[in-house]
């Protein structure tokens, strides 16, 4: 079943109607594609105090060697953060690209293993930086024509 959105006159949100289809059309295309689509859900307690995410891309293997695991090996399309109220998801894509920029910059982390867990290194990734990206429709007027 395809999503949907409401529809029909409502005169206290007519003010910015076209901004508002942008909005629309891009929930509607952002709800059908993870209908059809691999999604890896990740669970960061830690964000509400430091502000980052932590994206895995290496662990320790059981030889303490580092190999590729998290984003580096995803086949996933999007990734979903889920909150205790919420979730945002962003295709694995647009991910890769923001966890490459942080890699070379050096906003790098690491988790040391314990009984139950491989150590890894990940990115801390802010989730400013995130939202930001996902929250911009970019300049051109007739991707968002609202501006116009």
């Amino acid at each position: 079943m395809k999503a949907k959105t409401v529809t029909g006159y409502e005169p206290r949100f007519d003010i910015d109607l076209k901004r508002g289809k942008v909005g629309e059309d891009k929930t509607l295309d952002i709800v059908d594609a993870i209908n059809e689509s691999r999604i890896e859900v990740k669970t960061d307690y830690g964000v509400w105090k430091t502000g980052n995410l932590y994206i895995e891309y290496e662990k320790q293997d059981r030889k303490g060697d580092w190999v590729p695991s998290g984003i580096a090996t995803t086949e996933a399309d999007y990734w979903a953060f889920a909150f205790k109220d919420g979730a945002i998801f962003v295709e694995t894509a647009r991910l890769k690209e923001l966890v490459a920029k942080h890699l070379e910059s050096g906003n790098i982390g690491y988790r040391p293993g314990n009984a139950r867990s491989a150590g890894s290194r990940g990115v801390k990734l802010p989730l400013d930086d995130l939202t930001s990206t996902l929250t911009s429709f970019g300049d051109d007027r007739e991707e968002n024509p609202a501006q116009e």
